[in-house]
């Protein structure tokens, strides 16, 4: 999903309902999971405007795509798995998903991952799209075109009820569905102390 469609939901639809949860605080070190072509690592330091971002993503083309379409010195992209991520414990401000964990069968070991590399009092801010987004119409259309993990993916339910068994406390949440395209949920939770 890496067109201008996509970029173009990101921005004017998605990263205004994320800015509204957002807490105003200043985040130092940000780390954005699955990046692709680094649009949203683009809007994370137009937005909110980290100190540093390091945004991941398992695809090693993405992440050339991603250097190419950006030249700022703030962010740094890497190659990695976000369910076997090589940071040290509590090293982020801020993790920031847009639309990676439903794709990920693992996707268990991502939350537990996001959890332990964020700082005290971390913000995880995602958008989502589980197995319901895949249901009804348009969403069957949908799940016959996108190749995703369907027998692994969550429900909203199942996700949230994880978050908040991992140690997360979710502080602001919505459930949107933009261009009556697919149905999302947007979320803010904090690392619990």
């Amino acid at each position: 999903m890496n067109n201008r469609l996509r970029s173009l939901i990101q921005e004017k639809y998605e990263l205004p309902i994320l800015l509204g949860m957002s807490t105003g605080k200043n985040y130092s070190s940000v780390l954005e999971i699955g990046c692709g072509n680094g649009n949203g690592a683009r809007l994370i330091e137009k937005y909110y405007k980290p100190k540093k971002i390091v945004a991941i993503d398992l695809d090693e083309k993405m992440i050339d795509l991603a250097r190419k379409n950006n030249n700022s010195n703030s962010i740094g992209f890497i190659v990695m798995n976000a369910s076997k991520l090589d940071f040290p414990d509590n090293t982020f401000d801020v993790v920031f998903d847009f639309g990676i964990i439903h794709h990920i069968p693992n996707w268990r070991d991502c939350i537990r991952e996001l959890k332990r590399v964020l700082k005290e009092d971390g913000e995880l801010i995602l958008e989502e799209l589980s197995i319901e987004s895949f249901s009804g119409f348009p969403g069957t259309i949908w799940k016959g075109i996108l190749a995703h993990p369907y027998e692994e993916m969550f429900t909203f339910l199942e996700f949230e009820n994880y978050l908040e068994e991992t140690g997360f406390t979710i502080m602001n949440q919505k459930e949107s569905n933009p261009l009556r395209l697919l149905k999302h949920i947007s979320l803010r939770a904090e690392k619990k102390t």
